[in-house]
């Protein structure tokens, strides 16, 4: 179990890396793309229910180490999310051979809709009142074009990372 999960932490960290290094600084009207929370929509997708979790929860917390936000606010939102999207995988909804190529980014798009509101729900419960400068609005369109372009090739990493699902008993 280890072993099979041992990748996708890998990616997860390197995601991590990718959005402190890369997508921090690159700002959509002033928007950040979060990749760490695409990331465990994409490996929920794919079909692996540990494996999105693993990685909502590590990409989360590395995330919440380097970021001036409440400790474990991206990562309820990566596990949220994660779950979310799992629900769907396991239902054969995101299956890229099966379904129609846009189901999938459709898929990640709405996701991008719903998790900088999941983060402004998530920063009132810790009386954070200050989590956001701009508009939300904005930093939900641009999530959503975002996570509808960047999500096939997630997925394809996510797949290779995760292994094959395993169908359950």
């Amino acid at each position: 179990m280890i072993r099979e999960l041992f990748p996708t932490f890998l990616v997860s960290l390197v995601i991590v890396a990718f959005q402190l290094v890369v997508f921090s600084n690159l700002r959509i009207n002033g928007v950040v793309v979060m990749l760490i929370w695409l990331w465990p929509l994409c490996v929920g997708l794919a079909g692996s229910t540990v494996a999105a979790l693993l990685s909502g929860l590590v990409s989360g917390v590395f995330f919440d180490t380097h970021a001036a936000t409440p400790f474990g606010l991206s990562a309820v939102v990566a596990l949220v999310v994660a779950y979310s999207a799992v629900r769907l995988g396991r239902e054969g909804v995101g299956d890229l051979e099966s379904a129609a190529w846009w189901v999938a980014p459709v898929i990640a798009a709405v996701g991008g809709l719903i998790a900088p509101v999941l983060f402004l729900v998530a920063g009132l419960f810790t009386l954070d009142f200050g989590l956001w400068r701009g508009s939300v609005l904005e930093a939900m369109m641009v999530n959503c074009l975002a996570f509808f372009v960047l999500s096939r090739p997630l997925i394809r990493i996510a797949r290779w990372s995760s292994g094959p699902v395993r169908a359950r008993r």
